[in-house]
């Protein structure tokens, strides 16, 4: 051992327990949030939030508190289908590159990117959509929850010729 290195106390190493916990914690909401919207579970999606919380999805809109936020993302795919005057809608959201930091006030902010892959109607091509959610988490009763998540969309692109979507 070399003798410049601090051994590190119980209460240091708890805390670093505990912190190394929240991020799991919170990779963990975040993976859920992907598996509730691909999923579409809405009303398990809008747990994931706190009661004030904020939803913004720049020109796609905003919601604040979970029941908005259930109503939003239940209107969002009917919504977005709409703008494409599409007669469906079929699309899978793949989280990439989540970090996070734990501010030890039982608060935590984080920043991800997104895939979302998006096919309109059954013959149209498969659209790739890019961008990152930066979070603001809340730690309540034991349990983590997002209190703001905000998008910027980068881009949408189309995929190549050939790409085979299952309906």
């Amino acid at each position: 051992m070399r003798d410049d290195v601090e051994t590190p106390t119980l209460a240091q190493l708890a805390k670093r327990v505990e912190d190394l916990e929240a991020v799991h914690d919170l990779t963990s909401l975040r993976a859920e949030f992907h598996r509730c919207l691909n999923n579409r579970e809405w009303d398990a999606l809008a747990d994931l939030f706190t009661g004030d919380a904020h939803l913004d999805y720049g020109e796609y809109g905003q919601a604040h508190g979970t029941d908005e936020v259930r109503d939003y993302y239940s209107r969002l795919l009917e919504k977005i289908r709409v703008m494409r005057d599409a007669t469906a809608i079929s699309l899978k959201n793949f989280v990439h590159g989540h970090q996070v930091r734990v501010h030890g006030d039982g608060t935590a902010s984080g920043v991800c990117f997104y895939e979302e892959q998006i096919r309109f109607n059954k013959d149209s091509h498969v659209f790739s959509s890019v961008g990152q959610f930066t979070d603001e988490y809340v730690r309540k009763a034991g349990r983590w929850y997002f209190r703001k998540v905000r998008l910027d969309h980068y881009w949408v692109v189309p995929e190549n010729e050939g790409w085979y979507w299952p309906w």
